[in-house]
């Protein structure tokens, strides 16, 4: 992927995550339920208008895929897939585990991505085949594939209710998908599950993990890669576990079933 569009979405991830900020801070956050029963706000609604304009202007050819816009995956050979505000329920009651993903799509697969979370100060960036990074620092993951008992698994809130859980680690839910995605880049969890996970929660996070050394793969159900136009994406759930290792995720899906 070209410079520009890298560093295009390194400035307007920034940029709208100072937006959100002070949305969080400075303006009361109505609250609206979709027809799908998820939230939105007005925070999400201007999120999505920056990142939305900012591409169009900048590069008028390409398509945008987005949770508050467009679910129907474009034609186009480069296409944008936007989730302008990543854990908006964590937001909206004034958590800090939220924020803005960014990926760029050629031919239905991600070549960069960049996710960031304002309030913790973690702005996760990757290009395919150049490595994932953490705040300008490169990422390697977790050289583990051994996992102890104090080792993190983060997961949805949806986990308990869906799935039999028999794995011996330490449960986290912090209520964003990216965030939980990104853990695992990070080293910080050896293992995440998101039980319905959507292409726009997923894209950035999916190629951070890759880039970073681990493994993520669908739980069950068709692969989210390769998008195909013309696909309605909000019909779409995904199971999805990372992992630092394949060893690990073949651990995950032996201790894992469905309800």
């Amino acid at each position: 992927m070209e410079n520009n569009r890298s560093q295009f979405a390194r400035r307007i991830a920034v940029q709208t995550g100072e937006l959100l900020e002070d949305y969080f801070y400075h303006h009361s956050q109505e609250i609206d339920i979709k027809a799908d029963f998820t939230l939105i706000t007005e925070a999400d609604r201007a999120a999505n208008k920056t990142i939305s304009a900012a591409i169009r202007r900048e590069f008028p050819e390409d398509g945008i895929l987005s949770e508050e816009e467009n679910t129907i995956y474009p034609e186009q050979s480069l296409v944008w897939v936007i989730d302008p505000l990543d854990g908006t329920t964590n937001f909206s009651q004034g958590l800090h585990h939220w924020g803005v993903s960014i990926a760029c799509l050629e031919q239905g697969q991600p070549v960069l991505a960049t996710v960031y979370f304002p309030l913790v100060r973690e702005h996760y960036h990757a290009e395919l085949g150049a490595g994932a990074e953490l705040n300008g620092s490169a990422l390697q993951g977790s050289s583990s594939d051994q996992p102890d008992r104090y080792s993190f698994f983060v997961h949805c809130s949806r986990l308990n209710s869906r799935y039999r859980n028999k794995l011996p680690y330490k449960t986290r839910s912090l209520g964003s998908a990216a965030y939980h995605l990104c853990l695992v880049a990070k080293g910080t969890a050896i293992l995440a599950f998101e039980t319905r996970a959507k292409l726009w929660d997923l894209a950035g996070a999916w190629l951070v993990v890759r880039e970073a050394g681990g493994v993520i793969e669908r739980f069950q159900n068709s692969a989210p890669f390769p998008a195909r136009p013309g696909v309605d994406y909000n019909k779409y759930n995904y199971p999805l576990l990372a992992a630092s290792s394949g060893k690990v995720i073949q651990f995950a899906h032996d201790h894992i079933e469905a309800r």
